[in-house]
């Protein structure tokens, strides 16, 4: 009986820092977070995960890795897992572990509109165009929210000289391996 005790502690802990996080209360959530590392019921995948979360949104994103390294080993095809290394490698300027992160995304959701933007982003950031130009024309193609996004987003500012981009932008190009 004690393990399904336990597991309505996890489930009641895990609750109560997401709860934190959606109020923007990150420390809070962190502490929630500590009662289940106490009891000796931090082993869980959430419960690494929504520590992650909790330090990336503090901006500690080399601390949040240990925890997020956790919980995808834990879970391996959650795919928000990969997103948010993907993020904090990037944020600690290691393009070439979060386009890593981002590559483990697709191999579990080839068509996920917001893992391939994001890989654009990094292969932006990389001074890959051609690798970027290629995911974010298929998010685009998934999703035209994606095309709004590239629009503001920084990291295509090498880009928009590039008449692919260009193209891409105006809602003129076909999805990369399209006919």
């Amino acid at each position: 009986m004690a393990g399904k005790f336990d597991s309505i502690r996890i489930k009641k802990i895990a609750l109560r820092a997401e709860g934190f996080l959606e109020l923007e209360m990150a420390e809070h959530a962190l502490a929630e977070l500590e009662k289940a590392s106490r009891l000796g019921l931090s082993c869980n995948p959430n419960i690494f995960y929504l520590e992650g979360t909790a330090l990336h949104r503090l901006r500690k994103y080399r601390e949040a890795l240990y925890p997020l390294g956790q919980a995808v080993l834990l879970e391996p095809t959650n795919i928000k897992i990969w997103l948010l290394i993907g993020n904090c490698q990037k944020r600690i300027g290691r393009c070439d572990l979060a386009i890593e992160s981002l590559e483990n995304a697709l191999k579990i959701q080839p068509n996920s509109p917001v893992a391939l933007y994001n890989l654009a982003c990094y292969q932006a950031l990389a001074h890959h165009p051609q690798e970027c130009l290629k995911y974010l024309s298929r998010a685009v193609h998934l999703d035209s929210k994606y095309r709004d996004y590239a629009r503001k987003e920084r990291g295509f500012q090498l880009l928009y000289d590039n008449p692919e981009f260009q193209n891409l932008m105006r809602g003129n190009a076909k999805p990369v391996g399209a006919r």
